[in-house]
């Protein structure tokens, strides 16, 4: 069967830039019959900011996955890029990051040749 597929980041790269942190919410909220009371509770935002730069077009479906830049709460940027497109019944895209600075591959987030099966 012929496809587009999208492999993603690998595990490591998944987990840092989908960290969340508790943040307190407070404020005050209306009902429809114009009461008013206090709200405080906990919720959980993401840490890195994400921005979409770019998209994966596949070799069958126009929009296979977006890829995109990840702004981390200390001022790093990393940037998803394809690390490598395996062709297997249609493309496989593996992506890495990359250090937006220094334009270098970050090590934890590249596939290995194993991963990939190449």
């Amino acid at each position: 069967m012929r496809m587009d597929q999208y492999a993603g980041l690998n595990a490591w790269a998944r987990k840092s830039i989908a960290k969340r942190q508790k943040a307190l919410l407070t404020g005050t909220a209306r009902t429809p019959d114009g009461r008013k009371f206090r709200v405080r509770r906990w919720i959980k935002l993401p840490v890195a900011k994400i921005e979409v730069i770019g998209a994966l077009k596949g070799a069958w479906n126009p929009h296979v996955a977006d890829l995109r830049r990840f702004t981390m709460p200390d001022g790093k940027v990393y940037i998803e890029y394809v690390q490598q497109d395996v062709w297997c019944g249609g493309p496989i895209w593996h992506t890495a990051l990359k250090d937006a600075r220094t334009g270098k591959p970050v090590k934890q987030s590249l596939w290995t040749r194993e991963e990939m099966g190449i």
